[in-house]
């Protein structure tokens, strides 16, 4: 039918369409404009501009961040039923180059969606501490570690709060506690410092949080590393320990495996799944299965990565 239109449309009527779509498209005139200056009904400009889309004079392309890809984006949010998900295209696929695009990507994201008064949390991790350092601005709001000090100086909690805190200018909660300890009554007697205990205090008012997912399998993690440094590890992985999320182990159906929950300083499971909107951010295929688990699990529900980790994802 479409074909046929196109023979009958004459040359007098597809200079018209094109005339009509030009200045209702590109130069933002409205239809009584366009009908005045034409000389036929408002009605007759909208009849005018659907056929021309029939006829393929009007053509529609969308088109967004040339590094972000959208369809991707809008894929993993549909599959995962994510409250939002941004894919990053990185131009390539090591470990460095990953983390500083989806690291640029949710630092622009934070940029766009906080707004003041908030209190953001913050886990320790490489892919958070490129996002803090990517940090340009934000709209004024408090900042809290969601755990205590894993790994390097530059990538544990109190730097990544601070870090983050000169931006948004708020107040700001470090733990200086190690993420997890020997036992539980040097936990119990953490948490009863006064400092920290005003840390955790904040676990309530926190409205969006950022965090790093851990993954086990292979090894990339910071309570990894902590808990081999404990003798932990090993037995952890036979219990199924697959990644975690904020100190929380989780197994591959997203299931919670507290085994080591009270000897842990950080947010707890229940505290991370009562915050409104929790977004984990990492990137690379070795994390897929992990970041599943953590969206299984309930602990994160937006999601910010890089196409190679969505396409797994999606496969």
């Amino acid at each position: 039918m479409k074909q046929v239109e196109a023979r009958r449309a004459g040359p007098n009527e597809l200079v018209t369409m094109a005339y009509v779509a030009r200045r209702y498209y590109r130069e933002d005139a409205t239809q009584a404009e366009i009908a005045t200056e034409v000389g036929v009904s408002r009605f007759k400009v909208g009849r005018i501009l659907e056929r021309a889309k029939q006829l393929g004079i009007i053509k529609f392309e969308i088109t967004t961040d040339d590094q972000i890809d959208f369809e991707l984006s809008l894929d993993l949010q549909s599959r995962f039923k994510l409250h939002r998900a941004l894919v990053v295209r990185a131009p390539g696929e090591t470990d460095e180059i990953v983390r500083d695009y989806v690291g640029r990507a949710a630092a622009q994201l934070l940029t766009e969606i906080v707004e003041e008064g908030e209190t953001l949390g913050f886990t320790s991790g490489r892919t958070i501490q490129a996002t803090v350092e990517n940090l340009q601005s934000l709209a004024r709001c408090d900042v809290v570690a969601l755990g205590g000090v894993a790994g390097q100086s530059t990538e544990h909690g109190v730097e990544i709060v601070r870090q983050a805190q000169r931006v948004a200018g708020g107040r700001v909660w470090p733990i200086f506690a190690p993420l997890v300890v020997r036992d539980s009554v040097t936990a119990r007697a953490l948490f009863q410092d006064p400092v920290i205990r005003e840390a955790v205090f904040q676990f309530s008012r926190v409205s969006k949080g950022i965090v790093a997912i851990g993954n086990w399998d292979p090894p990339s993690s910071q309570l990894y590393d902590a808990a081999r440094e404990l003798g932990l590890a090993e037995d952890l992985l036979k219990l199924g320990v697959l990644g975690d999320v904020a100190a929380t182990l989780i197994a591959e159906d997203g299931s919670i495996i507290d085994k080591i929950d009270d000897r842990t300083i950080a947010i707890r499971a229940d505290q991370l799944r009562r915050i409104p909107e929790v977004i984990g951010v990492g990137g690379g295929v070795p994390k897929a299965r992990a970041t599943q688990a953590a969206i299984a699990s309930g602990l994160i529900n937006s999601l910010v990565t890089d196409t190679s980790m969505a396409r797994q994802m999606l496969s």
